[in-house]
């Protein structure tokens, strides 16, 4: 689904990953989620359609279910609780975006590289003999769009992590050696910064 093209159908991540991006009006692009499976997406067509506010774009191989605006009241009238579910969905997102916001306004760079890394392994991790392993293949540019912040700035994050042994890196798959020694890290550079 392309930016500005008409919302007309939600979907459910069955497998996979799907990246949500903005092109702002400065011409640069920043990635707004990346939903796993049971997430939802193309909640514009709920509103009566419009122009979608987001690209999404599957990461590598992904499945979803495409439902219309027409099916969707079809099946809210069948069973209310599916409105309720989904209300909490969307719910759900508008605050991470709402959380997202207020990180990038108030942490530095490698707090939000940190912070970033540690959802990503919660979400998107899988257990690894060494930590637990990113499924998704990002690139220090994918994680930048993510952070708000460029891809000079990310290298040297990760490098700064790698030397602390906080994050390797495998190929384009990172590794998080323990994802609460990450997060107590990430809390740290918070506090040093505000002390």
């Amino acid at each position: 689904m392309r930016q500005g093209d008409p919302a007309s159908s939600v979907c459910v991540v069955l497998a996979g990953a799907v990246r949500l991006s903005a092109v702002l009006p400065s011409g640069r692009e920043v990635v707004v989620g990346l939903l796993g499976p049971g997430e939802v997406f193309g909640e514009a067509a709920l509103l009566g359609g419009g122009p979608s506010p987001v690209e999404a774009r599957a990461v590598g191989e992904a499945r979803l279910a495409i439902l219309t605006a027409g099916s969707i009241d079809a099946v809210v009238h069948q069973s209310p609780a599916t409105a309720t579910e989904l209300l909490r969905l969307l719910a759900a997102r508008l605050h991470r975006t709402s959380a997202a916001l207020e990180e990038a306004l108030a942490h530095d760079v490698p707090t939000r590289v940190s912070r970033r890394l540690v959802e990503l392994a919660r979400t998107h991790g899988v257990p690894h003999p060494n930590g637990v392993r990113l499924a998704l293949p990002l690139t220090q540019e994918d994680i930048g769009r993510m952070v708000g912040a460029s891809r000079e700035s990310v290298n040297k994050c990760l490098g700064t992590l790698a030397a602390r042994g906080l994050v390797r890196i495998d190929g384009r798959r990172y590794v998080i050696p323990d994802p609460d020694a990450l997060a107590r890290a990430a809390g740290t550079a918070e506090e040093t910064l505000g002390a």
